[in-house]
């Protein structure tokens, strides 16, 4: 029995061994996976009939029928205060500014106040004389004589008064001409006059104007009439003659190019109207407080909105769906859930639409 136990603990290891050695099982696969491709999605836009419409489109600047600057007739004097700002109404006669001149206003202050007192003197003069007269004691002489030299002196007050008073309105500046401030210095403490530059710029507002350069303006005629967008809205606009309406320009804001830019044409702006066509629609010139917004920088620009050429009920796309390369042009189409290349004719292009003459027909779906 020893001997037995012996030799199965010598086999022991062996055998553990030999179980290390024997082959394990395969791990289990995992289940297969089938793919499915994801289908591609496309946007798409139907093609249909419409009208479209090439223009030009040249900006318009605004220039009113009249400008004046106002200046002051001295300069190098104390300013007391600027009292307009841009977008203000004016009329003729309203003051723009004053000049800071208390000497001159103290002065006519005295005059007015020695006149006010000589005049009181004639008076009681007078009516001390008719008394006397009435009583018999009258002294023509020295009546006379008083009465001469305070008429002298009231009428040398008079010529001084006038003088002072001269002087004392060149402290206002006032308006020229009724209008709208386009254009005002800025006032600050210290300020002095300058004769040489304006104080501020009225500009007429009985209807408002814009001119055009360039090609487009070549093309334009006298009662034209267009679309504009001004202020983010759409005006009527009819082309006129500058002559006509007697533009008048007291400054130069310009330059040497104002006289070329005032040949081209100039539009006024008409009423508003939901009927463009309807030449009777518009109801007269429209100024320029209509659409201008007070108290903002008066630097307005149209755009013109003037057709060159229209198709009406034609197939059309955006000009984004359209591709080219070299002389084709062609369009990607959706045809059985599939893209397609599909040879395209065209004709008028214009406000990001194209003229579809061959190629495709209405309800067919393009790939944008």
């Amino acid at each position: 029995m020893k001997r037995s136990a012996f030799l199965y603990i010598l086999l022991l290891p062996l055998i553990l061994a030999g179980c290390i050695m024997l082959p394990g099982e395969a791990p289990a696969l995992p289940l297969p996976y089938v793919s499915h491709p994801e289908e591609r999605m496309f946007e798409t836009l139907t093609v249909t009939r419409g009208d479209i419409r090439f223009e030009a489109n040249p900006f318009a600047i605004y220039m009113p029928a009249r400008v004046v600057s106002q200046r002051f007739a001295t300069g190098g004097v104390p300013v007391l205060g600027i009292y307009v700002a841009i977008g203000d109404e004016v009329s003729q006669g309203d003051i723009i500014a004053v000049l800071d001149m208390p000497e001159i206003q103290n002065e006519l202050d005295e005059l007015y106040r020695r006149y006010t007192r000589l005049n009181l003197e004639m008076d009681i003069l007078t009516e001390r004389h008719g008394l006397a007269q009435r009583l018999g004691s009258a002294d023509n002489a020295a009546f006379l004589s008083s009465q001469s030299s305070m008429r002298a002196e009231i009428e040398l007050l008079e010529r001084l008064l006038a003088h002072i008073g001269y002087q004392n309105e060149e402290r206002y500046l006032r308006a020229t001409m009724d209008g709208i401030i386009t254009d005002v210095a800025t006032f600050v403490e210290g300020m002095v006059s300058d004769s040489r530059q304006a104080a501020a710029v009225i500009s007429d507002q009985a209807f408002s104007s814009f001119v055009v350069q360039g090609e487009s303006a070549e093309l334009m005629n006298p009662g034209d009439r267009f679309e504009m967008t001004l202020a983010n809205e759409i005006y009527l606009m009819e082309v006129i003659d500058p002559e006509e309406f007697g533009f008048v320009r007291d400054i130069n804001p310009g330059g040497e190019g104002l006289a070329e830019a005032f040949l081209v044409a100039v539009y006024a702006l008409a009423e508003d109207t939901d009927d463009p066509d309807d030449p009777d629609a518009s109801a007269g010139w429209m100024g320029a407080a209509t659409w201008y917004t007070p108290r903002q920088e008066f630097d307005s620009r149209g755009r013109i909105h003037m057709p060159l050429e229209e198709v009406l009920d034609v197939l059309h796309i955006p000009g984004s769906a359209l591709h080219e390369n070299e002389e084709r042009r062609f369009v990607y189409v959706l045809e059985n859930g599939l893209r397609a290349i599909r040879d395209v004719e065209t004709g008028l292009e214009g406000g990001g639409l194209v003229e579809i003459t061959s190629g495709l027909i209405e309800g067919d779906l393009v790939i944008q």
